[in-house]
């Protein structure tokens, strides 16, 4: 557990100073969590690390990476609802401007 906070401590850290010196914004949170359990997974994989003592927390830290995605998709997908409303309305607006 220690190892996974450390491993997303520094990773941050790393992605906070890339992100202030790159024109790429990439979330310095998201990214530690994200390669963080990728590691893991694949230390696993590959039997370098125990999975009996790793399988818990990379887990929970694949499931916050969906959670994050899931609201990432959510308010793209409202935006993308509320744009297509909005066009949907503009056209009957003109034509009760016109009506009378």
């Amino acid at each position: 557990m220690i190892t996974a906070i450390l491993s997303i401590t520094i990773i941050t850290l790393l992605m906070y100073l890339i992100n202030k010196y790159s024109k790429l914004k990439i979330c310095p949170i998201c990214a530690g969590v994200t390669l963080t359990w990728a590691w893991l997974l694949a230390g696993m994989w590959f039997g370098l690390l125990s999975v009996d003592k790793y399988e818990l927390i990379t887990a929970i830290l694949m499931g916050a990476s969906i959670g994050g995605v899931v609201n990432e998709l959510k308010k793209l997908f409202l935006k993308l609802r509320n744009k297509k409303d909005n066009e949907k309305v503009e056209p009957v607006e003109d034509k009760l401007k016109d009506c009378c």
